[in-house]
């Protein structure tokens, strides 16, 4: 009786590791490019051309092949990066499992070109369908060229699960980004249809991405913490670019780019109360460790990463980019510009139906607009302080001027930051001044269960306000926060207790009593469309530095934006 176990022939082994190695186009060009970096070639140039699914050629000045290793490079397992079992312990290459170049050749073809330095005659080599078809001599200079073309057609069932043209180009991009960017002396160049990108040797990892994130790089942070084990640096992106996708989380370790789910749930954490649960930020991080730390044999694509100490990092990037976004961008000094009122009102001299209604008579009303100048030089290193307000737009945005550039600044926004920073403050113990009001608020309890009064009771104590009890079911509000200043206290509670209705709990941790503390803010804070003093309007800019995670309110959405003499210059086209 003949067996019914078999060894497979290797034409099928190859198409079985092509269909983990090679999914796409993009899939073929990240191994040509880590091969060419792993080279130690000092420049790479990729090439993206012809019909669809694209023919792909990748050229480098790097070490080059013999005949012999040349002939080598396309049977399965073969590869110069590792030489025993205790290598993978330590990886530093990015190839070393000796299936790629045998992969793509098995579902395309490949004419290679290579020549190391020292021989005059460089090696020519066409494979196809898995097998070798010719070997022959050429002349090239140093280094090695390898064009991929016919992907998939000897398996056309493989071409029908290609997404389109479009999307298909958008991934290899994304792949050369994602080689280039850590390759930090090395020079990259990418051409495909739509264009071409490139990076210099001389250009540091950080810059290069920086560089790719286009017109965001404003909105840019640095981050830059280490552990025992671990450097976390790069950049973490404000509100303002966020994204409805992860397409912007970017994560490198030693050069190598690479996915992780307790990182990118790490990412997540540090900006919960930054932006809102549907938008995933911009971030570029770049990590290094020992080799020994971080197991990249996980993945036949190399695209994930085992660490030893995933825990470690996880907090490590949660501290860094929380503490980066706790801080305020840096701004150069300059001179501050005269206020000026660019409400409809001043300008046409008609009072603009979008206004609220003049104040009744005898009552409190700000001081009219415009505002005054500030004479003095401000200070670079509180932002938001070095702002200069020229005008309010719409009622709604204060319009200021900083060093070359214009920021708009939502009035509600920031002071709901402000406001809830003071809040947070007083919540986690810290000193927050606490007022008795005037006029006390009688309120009532839903109906919930006497300890659900306690938790109750026991927030509210916390957040800062004075009570007393009035009986079943009742409670009297006798003060507040100070921060509190303009605060609608039934207005609150009415939405407190149909919150607690709803959700039939109350709050019993800090991540629960945040999304009160956000209501109290949105009740005290400056409205869209109050006009503000002259004070009030430096008081907020001021204050702004002071709070946490000053770039969005409560609610993730951005606080200010802002627009370069450059941008300005360019919407206007002006060329000088």
């Amino acid at each position: 009786m003949s067996s019914r176990i078999r060894s497979l022939p290797d034409d099928v082994v190859n198409r079985i590791a092509a269909g983990e190695v090679v999914e796409r186009p993009a899939s073929v060009l990240k191994e040509l490019l880590e091969n060419a970096v792993d080279s130690g070639a000092g420049a790479v140039d990729a090439q993206v051309s012809g019909p669809f699914p694209f023919t792909l050629r990748v050229t480098d000045d790097g070490c080059g092949m013999t005949r012999e290793e040349a002939e080598l490079s396309v049977l399965r397992h073969t590869t110069s990066k590792i030489a025993s079992a205790d290598d993978l312990d330590r990886i530093g290459s990015f190839g070393f499992r000796g299936e790629a170049l045998p992969s793509i050749a098995s579902v395309a073809r490949i004419d290679l070109v290579s020549r190391p330095p020292g021989q005059e005659s460089a090696t020519g080599l066409v494979a196809e369908g898995g097998v070798v078809r010719s070997v022959r001599e050429a002349g090239a200079p140093r280094g090695t060229t390898v064009t991929v073309s016919s992907l998939f057609g000897n398996v056309p069932a493989r071409k029908k699960f290609l997404k389109s043209e479009r999307t298909e180009l958008d991934h290899l991009r994304d792949v050369f980004h994602g080689v280039a960017i850590p390759g930090e002396g090395i020079s990259f160049r990418f051409a495909d249809p739509r264009g071409e990108f490139a990076y210099e040797s001389r250009e540091p990892a950080v810059d290069r991405a920086r560089r790719h994130a286009g017109d965001d790089a404003q909105y840019l942070v640095p981050i830059d913490q280490s552990s025992a084990f671990f450097r976390v640096f790069g950049w973490a992106g404000l509100p303002q670019i966020a994204r409805a996708g992860a397409s912007g989380m970017w994560f490198f370790v030693n050069g190598r780019r690479f996915r992780d789910r307790g990182l990118h749930a790490a990412v997540r954490e540090a900006y919960r109360g930054i932006l809102p649960p549907d938008r995933l930020p911009v971030t570029y991080l770049f990590v290094t460790c020992a080799p020994s730390e971080a197991d990249v044999n996980v993945h036949p694509a190399k695209t994930e990463v085992r660490f030893r100490y995933p825990r470690d990092l996880n907090e490590l990037a949660r501290h860094a980019i929380g503490k980066a976004l706790g801080d305020s961008p840096a701004g150069p000094s300059f001179r501050a510009p005269t206020w000026m009122d660019m409400s409809p009102e001043s300008v046409t001299g008609r009072r603009s139906p979008f206004r609220p209604a003049p104040a009744e008579p005898g009552s409190a009303a700000p001081a009219p607009l415009p505002f005054a100048s500030r004479d003095a030089a401000a200070s670079g290193e509180r932002f938001f302080s070095s702002l200069a307000p020229v005008g309010q737009l719409l009622g709604t945005f204060l319009v200021c001027e900083g060093a070359g550039e214009m920021v708009l600044i939502d009035q509600h926004a920031a002071d709901e930051r402000i406001v809830f920073s003071r809040l947070k403050d007083r919540y986690l113990g810290r000193s927050a001044p606490v007022q008795r009001w005037l006029h006390p608020e009688e309120v009532e309890l839903p109906g919930v269960l006497a300890d659900e009064r306690t938790a109750v009771e026991k927030f509210l104590a916390r957040a800062g306000f004075t009570f007393e009890s009035r009986g079943v079911g009742r409670i009297l509000l006798t003060g507040g926060p100070a921060a509190l200043s303009r605060f609608d206290a039934r207005r609150w509670w009415d939405d407190f207790r149909e919150a607690i209705r709803a959700q039939e709990s109350v709050p019993k941790d800090i991540l629960d009593a945040d999304r009160e503390l956000w209501r109290m803010a949105c009740h005290a804070s400056v409205r869209g469309g109050d006009r503000v003093t002259t004070e009030r309007a430096r008081l907020l800019l001021a204050d702004l530095d002071d709070a946490v995670a000053a770039h969005s309110c409560p609610h993730g959405r951005p606080v200010w934006f802002r627009l370069t003499r450059a941008q300005l210059d360019a919407m206007f086209r002006r060329s000088g």
